[in-house]
Order: C-alpha cells, then structure tokens, then sequence
C-alpha cells in the first residue's frame, strides 16, 4: 500500500513536471529579453510610458495597448492606439520617436505568436 502511494506521487510530480517544464522555459526567455529591453530603454533615456505618450500624440488618439520588443538587437515598441472608432498602430524607436500611424486589424495579447481578434460590432 505504501509503494502504491509513492509510485502514484512520483506520477504526479512527473506529470506536473511535464506541463511546467515548457511554461518555465518560455517565460525564462521572456525574462531576459526584459532585462536586454531595460538595458535598450536605459541607453536610449526612452522607457514605455514615454513610448505610448509619443504613439498618442503621433495618432493623436488613446493607446489601448502597448508591446515592446528586440529586433535586430534593437528596442522597438509597437503602440495601438484607438482614434475614433479605428485601431492605429504606431511604431515607436528606442530613442522615443513614433513613426506614422498605421490601421491595425487585431491586439496582440503580449507574445508574438499570439493574437487577439477585435471583437465585431462593439
């Protein structure tokens, strides 16, 4: 009885350990493309707040969301930003300048490979 108990236990830990193992990894990467990201803001004085403030007064609307990432070993924002009842996206450089607005068709929801489609007449 007591085996069963810990052979059942050691299945469970293994089994746990299996879905967690891909969720660490993924957010590990994340983590340090955070810290490479802060070393960018740092070096350009620029930081997320002054991004999505220069997004805004480029489109001249109301950022609903903001994603910051390396590119070719350099910081870029990506500021959406409602004007009306149309979604802009804003590029915005590591020194804080924003480029042009341009229509967006979705949100990403914080990772690149995701997606979140704009809800349909509301």
């Amino acid at each position: 009885m007591r085996n069963r108990k810990l052979v059942l236990s050691l299945m469970i830990v293994g089994a746990l350990a299996m879905v967690a193992w891909p969720v660490y990894a993924h957010c590990g990467k994340c983590a340090g493309s955070g810290k490479e990201m802060v070393t960018a803001m740092d070096a350009g004085k620029t930081s997320l707040g002054a991004a999505i403030a220069a997004a805004e007064t480029a489109a001249k609307g109301k950022a609903v969301a903001a994603h910051g990432d390396m590119l070719d070993g350099k910081l870029h924002f990506d500021v959406f930003v409602m004007v009306g009842d149309k979604l802009n996206r804003v590029e915005v450089d590591a020194a804080g300048k924003a480029g042009a607005p341009s229509e967006a068709k979705d949100i990403p929801t914080g990772h690149a490979h995701e997606k979140k489609p704009l809800p349909k007449g509301g």
